[in-house]
Formats: structure tokens, sequence, C-alpha cells
């Protein structure tokens, strides 16, 4: 009697942690919502991938900040970046937590690198200053990458039916223009286009 009592309730056990799992796979694996930008991408490129490649960025800008901060001499300006590499740090790991609360899937090798080179030759990652560029130099480009950052994230606000996603994606437009917006104002005379 209690060895089927046992059997029984592992054998529910399995069954509930295969349904949480194949509802968890279902969530992740959806295609992005009709009409979205999304699928210009490649038509099996996923929220996660996304995620990915906003560490990526993200990476890419706390780097750059925390060398522009080395680079000026103005004390304010140097808080400015110094801040700036803070925000791009909290950027990467909220991406980051949010990879690691899903189960492990491995980038897929088909689909990911003509995501990451569809992502370049849109411009989303730009040739970032020398070693010896003038700080204004640094200011436009980080400008013009706060630029396409906001671009990038807005490219994908309305590709996920789910509000929760969505709303996410929009604080980070908000986000990388306030970006953009202090720089304007740390550097007024810089043409971000030159």
């Amino acid at each position: 009697m209690i060895e089927h009592l046992l059997f029984y309730s592992t054998g529910a056990i399995a069954a509930l942690l295969l349904a949480r799992f194949l509802l968890r796979l279902g969530r992740l694996s959806a295609p992005p919502a009709d009409g979205s930008r999304f699928k210009e991408f490649g038509e099996h490129v996923r929220l996660r991938d996304l995620y990915r490649l906003a560490v990526l960025l993200e990476e890419e800008g706390l780097d750059f900040y925390l060398k522009m901060a080395e680079k000026t001499s103005d004390l304010r300006t140097r808080k400015l970046c110094a801040g700036l590499a803070e925000e791009e740090r909290l950027h990467r790991q909220l991406f980051l937590d949010k990879l690691g609360r899903w189960s492990p899937l491995g980038i897929n090798p088909l689909t990911w690198p003509a995501f990451l080179e569809k992502v370049k030759r849109e411009g989303f990652f730009g040739n970032a200053p020398g070693e010896n560029a003038a700080e204004d130099q640094m200011a436009a480009y980080a400008i013009r990458q706060e630029i396409k950052s906001a671009g990038f994230y807005q490219l994908f606000e309305q590709s996920f039916p789910e509000a929760w996603k969505r709303e996410r994606l929009h604080n980070l437009v908000l986000e990388e223009r306030s970006h953009e917006a202090r720089l304007r104002a740390a550097y007024p005379g810089v043409d971000p286009k030159k």
C-alpha cells in the first residue's frame, strides 16, 4: 500500500514538473507578436536573444563610460560618466538576472550569428574612438550610441504580446534618452553627427 502511494506521489510530482517545464518552454519560445519588427532580425529570434544582445550593448557602454571618465578633466563630467557607467552596469545586470531565471538554453548556433550580424549591419554597434581621441569626439560617440541604444530598445518595444516585456523595454528607451539628454547638457557644443 505504501509502495503504491509512493509510486503515485512520485509520478504526480514528475508530471507536475514536466507540465511546468513545458509551460515555461512555450512561453520562452513564443514567436514575436504579429506585425513586430523583431521578425526582420530573424524568424526564430527570441526574447532571450534580445537580452543577450542587450548585455553586449550595455557592457560596451559601461567600458566606454569608464574610459571617458578617466579622460575628462572636469569633475562634474567625470561624475556624470561614472554615473552613466553605473547605470549601464545596472542595465547589464537586469538582463543577466532575467536570463538567469530561465532554464539554461544555449545560444542557437544557427540563429544567433545571423541575428548579431543583422544588428551590426543596422549600426547598433559602433567603432569607439581610439585612445588618443579628444574628449569631444568621445562625447559625440557616446551621444550617438545612446541614440542607437534607445532606437534598439524601441525597435523591439512592441514586439512582445506580454505587457510587462513591453513596459520594461519602454523604460529602457526612456533611460537611454535620459543618458543622451544628460550628455548633451554636459557637452552643449558637441555635434553627434560628426
